[in-house]
């Protein structure tokens, strides 16, 4: 998917081709993300891997707009990285939120 969105980008024919009209390359790429979380989860059973969005959180990439400060934000990916052995892995997780990919 992601070889043929450069590819189409190069060629300039995303709009043509039905890709993401706002910005499209931000959407492939957390989209390949959460797949990769859910293809590295099934490979590697033994780890608890998941993804998460912290939220929208007043960083420099949200010229700080978000909603969270910087410790709001990181709470969330650190409790899933402490989570112990046997714990679910494959999900994405909207903050706190199992949610649907």
């Amino acid at each position: 998917m992601i070889k043929e969105f450069i590819k189409d980008f190069e060629e300039g024919s995303l709009e043509r081709k039905g890709w993401p009209r706002f910005i499209a390359a931000y959407t492939i790429a957390k989209a390949s993300m959460n797949a990769y979380t859910r293809i590295t989860a099934k490979k590697y059973p033994n780890f608890c891997i998941n993804c998460v969005c912290p939220g929208y959180v007043k960083t420099d990439i949200t010229a700080n707009t978000g909603f969270y400060t910087v410790k709001e934000g990181a709470a969330h990916p650190v409790r899933l990285a402490l989570l112990p052995n046997g714990s679910p892995s494959g999900l994405f997780y909207v903050r706190n939120e199992v949610s649907s990919f």
